[in-house]
């Protein structure tokens, strides 16, 4: 009788064999003949019989492949090598000087747009130690200051399933850090690493719908997709099938490497469908030795469970998904905003906003979050940011409550009715504010479409994040609940910080199979509420260790109140501080002794390694100065 993990590890290794493909780049695959040509992609074999080096090969070292190893390596991937140098590389006095790139860079450095069509470059570059920063208008420094080795050394532009293994194989064959990108969103620095070779998934893009699918307990609606499909991809194809998925909240996020690999959360239809893990009925993975393997909940079960909620980077690399489809779902979307300044054009839902004192401002607070279970129950998602800015001179503090209600399912009426305690509520604490009509949408990508376009601004400063328990909420007069506003208000107030929460409920029930059986974390299943505040401290360039230091640390005093008002639960993977106390219970529950487990084995030789993932512990990053950064050598601890 075999364990279940001895179990999963001979299943892998029995793979080669056995090709499942959703597309046809998972067609192409890397075959036995290919290795006899180059024996450094040579497949992983199990047992293994030598120790592990220290630390990861790194350029300059004598482990580091030669030229020509490299030269091989392209060839056997049709050239699809690329050499990892920084855009802002160009700005700078030396080999890769180059005015209309130095413009061009100048130009797109704050927009997703730019940043995801580069193949290594992180949306945060303090992960980094923001090695080459754009230098100012009519300064060209030399190329020395421009840290070129702090960013993956290789990029990998796949196309195909066969240069996935083929990365993976000759990074684990050369003991070197291996990373993985697609678009670049990632708030912790999983997906960057100085001396790397980067796996740049963003061309593996499809999408197939399937009008009747069957797994198992599930028959109905589904598609199949590429990993690479972002947000805005799945919003086309559910206005072209005249269907409904789950998606991300922002248009460019990729849907389904560490966004659904991490749960993934709808800031619209969670609440009706749960999160992006729970939607998933099959995978298609390229594990640690190298093989291409089907997983679904009769195969491969253990790396099934684990990649769904167990977090990105660390169990295989995922090619593609069929995920479950709904019908068509039409949306009801209360806006609201409360503030102590004048009401004006700029305001956002300025056609519903409301002037204040600052007495009722703080008033009208607790009221929203009262009203979550209620919301929730009926499918509801909230979302709101409370905005503050410091008093200066003679000129008082001002705050800013702008939020909104999303109600999958409920025609406009419905919602009216489901909200109006609220605003009754709010008028009987004396904020003057009539029920407004909620905005009807036929459909969600209706809901979701961007008259401006795709795109998001990218952020290179840090923030911290907290799961708020339902039994938070349950009861306006408890110590629970005010505590935990006070905690907001401090954090705000006191703190001078930017709130937000995007307030879901992803139960187990609404997860539904295969949903409930997945690693999601027991913390996010009991959330009612995911708070995130963002840092107004610079960790750019001019910001030095110590100062970002004691930026964090001051941060993390205010989070720590966030913390006290919810003991024993964790914050949400994705959108996390990375140096989150306590984060393999924070982040993964009791979930993370069979996560350990299954990493060890699938991933013996630590291939996959991200920061604040399982076994991440057992490593560090040298040269960081101490700041959880990733610009270094990667080492194990012992």
């Amino acid at each position: 009788m075999f364990s279940i993990t001895q179990t999963l590890s001979l299943a892998l290794l029995a793979a080669r064999s056995a090709i499942a493909a959703n597309f046809p780049f998972e067609s192409i695959v890397l075959k036995d003949s290919d290795v006899a040509q180059n024996k450094d992609l040579a497949f992983g074999k199990l047992p293994i019989n030598s120790t592990f080096a220290k630390c990861k090969s790194f350029p300059g070292d004598a482990s580091w492949p030669s030229k020509d190893r490299w030269a091989a390596f392209n060839t056997s991937i049709s050239g699809a090598l690329i050499k990892g140098i920084p855009p802002a590389a160009s700005c700078y006095d030396g080999p890769y000087y180059d005015a209309k790139e130095c413009a061009d860079t100048r130009a797109g450095q704050t927009k997703s747009l730019w940043a995801q069509e580069d193949p290594i470059i992180p949306y945060g570059q303090w992960q980094l130690g923001n090695p080459c920063p754009v230098p100012s208008f009519n300064t060209t420094p030399p190329i020395a200051l421009c840290n070129i080795t702090s960013f993956p050394a290789y990029a990998v532009n796949a196309t195909s399933v066969k240069q996935v293994q083929a990365a993976i194989n000759f990074a684990r064959n050369y003991n070197i850090r291996l990373t993985i990108k697609n678009t670049g969103h990632d708030f912790l620095g999983r997906n960057t690493g100085g001396g790397a070779l980067q796996l740049w998934v963003h061309e593996l893009k499809a999408y197939e719908y399937v009008p009747s699918f069957k797994v198992g307990k599930y028959s109905g609606k589904a598609a199949r997709v590429g990993v690479a499909i972002q947000q805005y991809d799945l919003h086309n194809n559910m206005a072209k099938y005249n269907i409904t998925t789950l998606a991300p909240g922002s248009t460019t996020v990729g849907a389904f490497g560490g966004f659904m690999q991490g749960g993934g959360f709808s800031t619209i239809v969670t609440g009706k469908y749960g999160l992006m893990s729970d939607q998933v009925l099959g995978l298609e993975v390229v594990t640690a030795d190298g093989n291409f393997v089907h997983a679904d909940p009769y195969e491969n079960e253990d790396l099934f469970w684990a990649i769904r909620g167990g977090g990105p980077g660390n169990f295989g690399i995922v090619t593609s998904a069929v995920i479950k489809a709904y019908d068509p779902l039409y949306i009801s979307v209360v806006d609201l905003t409360f503030q102590t300044k004048p009401v004006d054009a700029f305001t956002p839902n300025n056609l519903t906003a409301i002037q204040v004192s600052d007495e009722l401002f703080w008033k009208g607070i607790p009221i929203y979050f009262s009203k979550l279970p209620k919301w929730q129950d009926a499918g509801g998602v909230g979302w709101n940011y409370i905005n503050t800015d410091a008093p200066r001179g003679n000129v008082s503090r001002k705050y800013q409550f702008q939020g909104q209600v999303n109600l999958p399912g409920l025609t406009a009426a419905e919602a009216k009715a489901l909200v109006e305690p609220f605003f009754t509520e709010l008028r009987a604490a004396g904020l003057d504010y009539s029920t407004p009509t909620p905005k009807f949408f036929n459909t969600y990508p209706e809901q979701n479409y961007r008259p401006q376009g795709i795109g998001e601004s990218v952020s290179n400063g840090r923030f911290a994040s907290r799961l708020v328990p339902r039994e938070n909420w349950v009861d306006p007069t408890s110590a629970k609940f005010n505590k935990t506003i006070a905690a907001i208000r401090s954090f705000v107030d006191d703190g001078g910080y930017t709130f937000h929460s995007v307030d879901y409920a992803p139960t187990e029930a609404l997860a539904g199979w295969p949903g409930k059986d997945s690693a999601v974390s027991p913390h996010l299943r009991a959330a009612s509420a995911h708070f995130t505040g963002f840092d107004t401290a610079s960790y750019g360039p001019d910001a030095s260790p110590a100062q970002q230091i004691a930026s964090h640390a001051r941060l993390n005093s205010f989070a720590n109140k966030w913390r006290d008002a919810t003991p024993g639960s964790g914050a949400y993977m994705n959108e996390a501080d990375v140096d989150e106390p306590n984060n393999k219970e924070s982040f993964f529950g009791d979930n993370y002794g069979r996560l350990y487990d299954i990493k060890k084995t699938v991933d013996p030789w630590g291939v996959f390694y991200a920061v604040t993932m399982v076994s991440s512990d057992e490593w560090y990053v040298e040269g960081t100065q101490g700041l959880t950064t990733q610009q270094g050598r990667l080492c194990r601890k012992a």
